[in-house]
């Protein structure tokens, strides 16, 4: 298994990058949130940890604290780098498109979903169901959104496979974001919004929230076509709630350590080699299963090179 090749955007101008992109035979786009990016420092990220078959380059467009909602809301757009890649008429056609998206969408949606004022011993008797149902619409609206953008008439990379991984459970703590261990920069990001909670269900109603956010993505394999969702729930060790630093597979509160991300890489990387080993397989203009607006399932696959795209990059200063 060999290590993938990580480019961000400023990088692919040059030289050696584009040589190195064009000459892997895995060429991958990556969107997402703090996982794909950063949730600390130094930087630390799922993707560093990736291994593939064959060489791969990824093209990491993730931005910390990124939400499924703004990704689709941009993409349909025009209006960031991930669009282009995607949907533009001289965009490469990529291999794989790698997303992570929905924990911020949940982290944001706390402070609607949990509610005080009861007492219970069930930890989803804590959540506003009326503001879980419109999380969860919001992300199956989001992904449908960037998934008809990817397929769109024109787009040189309709049909291309997109993975999404799920979250794995998190533990409300104290543990914070912080510079080499030392100075906080921001969080913690769920226990803040628990405190009409009793503690004791703290954890078990994190659990419940990542689980409805991981059913809610998997549903989607089903109605979106060329869309594989990678569960890595349980992956990790869990740490004491009392935690108030980087322990075992965990930085802090919300992101894997790299330890843990030695552990999630691997589970979500085999399903990307896997699925991609089984298409290349199938000869070139293999029949794919897309949406088309006169009802028709079927269409040939653009099986473009990336050279086009490359030469562009050389001629530009």
């Amino acid at each position: 298994m060999r290590n993938a090749w990580i480019l961000r955007p400023h990088q692919i101008k040059s030289r050696s990058a584009r040589g190195k992109l064009e000459r892997s035979e895995l060429k991958v786009l990556a969107k997402g949130d703090s996982w794909f990016s950063t949730g600390s420092f130094p930087v630390c990220n799922m993707l560093q940890q990736m291994q593939f078959s064959r060489s791969a380059c990824i093209l990491n467009l993730a931005i910390p604290g990124d939400t499924a909602a703004a990704m689709s809301e941009r993409i349909q757009n025009w209006n960031d780098e991930f669009s282009f890649q995607v949907g533009a008429h001289d965009a490469p056609r990529w291999d794989a498109i790698l997303m992570s998206a929905g924990g911020n969408d949940l982290i944001n949606a706390l402070p609607h979903l949990i509610r005080g004022g009861i007492n219970s011993h069930r930890a989803s008797d804590y959540v506003d169901s009326e503001a879980l149902f419109a999380l969860e619409q919001g992300l199956v609206a989001s992904y449908a959104r960037i998934v008809s953008f990817r397929d769109h008439e024109s787009s040189p990379n309709r049909g291309v496979p997109i993975f999404v991984h799920t979250y794995d459970y998190m533990t409300p703590s104290c543990a914070p974001a912080r510079f080499y261990d030392l100075v906080t920069i921001t969080g913690p990001w769920l226990s803040p919004q628990m405190r009409a909670v009793p503690r004791h269900l703290w954890v078990a109603l994190s659990n419940y929230l990542v689980d409805r956010v991981a059913n809610t993505l998997r549903s989607l394999e089903v109605t979106l076509p060329n869309f594989v969702v990678i569960d890595t729930r349980g992956t990790l060790c869990s740490v004491r709630p009392e935690t108030s630093r980087r322990c075992g597979d965990w930085q802090n509160e919300i992101h894997p350590s790299r330890a843990g991300y030695q552990k999630l890489a691997p589970a979500v990387a085999s399903v990307v080699d896997r699925h991609l080993r089984r298409s290349a397989e199938r000869p070139c203009g293999a029949d794919v299963s897309l949406p088309r607006s006169d009802d028709e399932s079927r269409f040939i696959t653009d099986c473009g090179s990336m050279a086009g795209f490359l030469r562009r990059l050389r001629m530009q200063p």
